[in-house]
């Protein structure tokens, strides 16, 4: 099994030389073993090997007694133990989890402070029969084909060294080193979560099928990790040339292969931090062949209009009051910083900042910071035209949602500087502008 883990370990760049690891441990015999193993290779690996348990509080003298046996075995493994003591039952009525939920959130954030604390990495027992188990449940909730992975052998600073180990091999390895293990009650009754019926009514009969049932799994698993790296390498790239200031651009969008397209959408939605299913990726996709709104958690919605497709945050702006404009102000509003930074300008050695700066000398004294109003005209740069701002903001497709609450300087109903436009004519810099004022707008601040 050491041999095993070892290739898993190097195969997947789990650990550089000098690594610190804290192991999550329980008691069972999946932690046991995986910190047995890892202090076996801590010398070859150059590792520095920790332990870390949260007793839940939910068993009552059971989760003591394991508490307790994590203590004594790092004592015996000279291992230093963290240990913190969570009142599960009652955290996950005041926050409105399941137990099970509200175990494993705090577990991993008791685990993250322990890996800030050594500065290293959190190494979980997870193994190959955890990973079948979760394929299987996954594909019973409907999951696609990143979910048919299961458990990724890393992630951020989680790395899973038995991932290739089934539990029959990590029971071999306990009695052949006469290992000591707790077992969780919980485990054995069916009642106690759909894992546990998985793994005792499920698996067993496809085990007897075929006795090479876990070799043609984790083969099954190298494939699909193989696929889904190539899917996701090509949903990135299409969703790098899909972007666009505002949203996606549908007509890229639309040239891509449905099962690109799903994962670029994806990818997407988990970048802006949105949650969702797979329902609104379907009703995402196929709402590109016209215009129109999906309704995601959270109140966000994603929009098509115009062929840009888009995120729409639920309206909670506050109404922007007019003040005067003056230069070096920062304005925060609406979720974004606008700073208007002063400084002396040489047309010459900033030309690339000609297209985004105001002349301060041409700014009139009775400039405002404000919002859009009826009437409002801009001379957009080296056109010698004036528009209806309303009219210009249709023309460079703004989103309707944005066009409101979007800042800018003007003078009367004079725009001399729109957000997503830029400057206007009246107020542009050449080779005699002394001073100017850069506008910068920040999101998320």
């Amino acid at each position: 099994m050491i041999n095993k883990v070892r290739k898993t370990v190097l195969r997947n760049n789990m650990f550089e030389r000098g690594d610190s690891v804290v192991v999550a441990l329980s008691g069972g015999a999946d932690s046991v073993s995986l910190l047995h193993v890892l202090i076996s290779l801590s010398k070859e690996l150059d590792l520095k090997v920790y332990a870390a348990h949260l007793n839940h509080n939910i068993r009552g003298e059971e989760a003591l007694r394991d508490e307790n046996f994590c203590t004594d075995l790092c004592e015996k493994l000279n291992v230093r133990l963290y240990v913190k003591s969570v009142d599960i039952p009652s955290l996950s009525r005041e926050r409105g989890e399941s137990e099970e939920l509200c175990g494993r959130n705090c577990r991993y954030e008791f685990l993250d402070e322990v890996a800030r604390d050594i500065n290293g990495k959190i190494a979980t027992a997870h193994t190959l029969s955890d990973s079948e188990e979760t394929m299987l449940y996954n594909i019973s909730r409907g999951s696609g084909l990143h979910g048919l992975i299961s458990i990724p052998y890393k992630r951020q600073n989680i790395v899973r060294p038995l991932l290739d180990v089934s539990r029959e091999e990590v029971e071999a390895y306990i009695a052949e080193n006469n290992l000591s293990y707790v077992e969780d009650s919980t485990n054995l009754s069916l009642d106690a979560c759909k894992r546990n019926r998985i793994r005792h009514r499920v698996l067993p009969p496809l085990k007897d099928l075929n006795e090479g049932f876990h070799e043609n799994f984790s083969r099954l698993r190298s494939m699909l990790i193989s696929t889904d790296n190539f899917m996701e390498n090509t949903a990135l790239s299409a969703l790098n040339c899909a972007k666009c200031e505002f949203g996606l651009k549908g007509e890229e969008l639309k040239k891509l292969h449905e099962a690109v397209l799903m994962r670029a959408i994806c990818l997407w939605l988990d970048e802006s931090g949105a949650l969702y299913e797979h329902k609104h990726i379907e009703f995402i996709s196929k709402m590109l062949e016209s215009p129109g709104a999906v309704v995601l958690p959270k109140g966000r919605a994603v929009t098509y209009n115009h062929g840009l497709l888009r995120i729409c945050e639920k309206s909670n702006h506050s109404i922007f009051s007019e003040i005067p404009f003056v230069s070096d102000c920062v304005i925060h509003y609406n979720g974004k910083e606008y700073s208007y930074t002063e400084n002396k300008f040489d047309f010459e050695i900033n030309k690339k900042l000609a297209n985004c700066a105001l002349d301060c000398d041409k700014i009139p004294h009775d400039a405002v910071l404000r919002t859009r109003r009826e009437g409002d005209t801009f001379s957009p740069l080296y056109r010698n035209v004036t528009k209806k701002l309303r009219k210009l903001q249709n023309e460079l497709s703004i989103p309707t949602d944005l066009r409101d609450v979007s800042l800018l300087i003007a003078s009367g109903s004079k725009v001399l500087w729109a957000e997503h436009i830029g400057v206007s004519q009246d107020v542009s810099v050449s080779k005699s502008t002394k001073r100017a004022v850069i506008p910068s707008v920040r999101k998320g601040v």
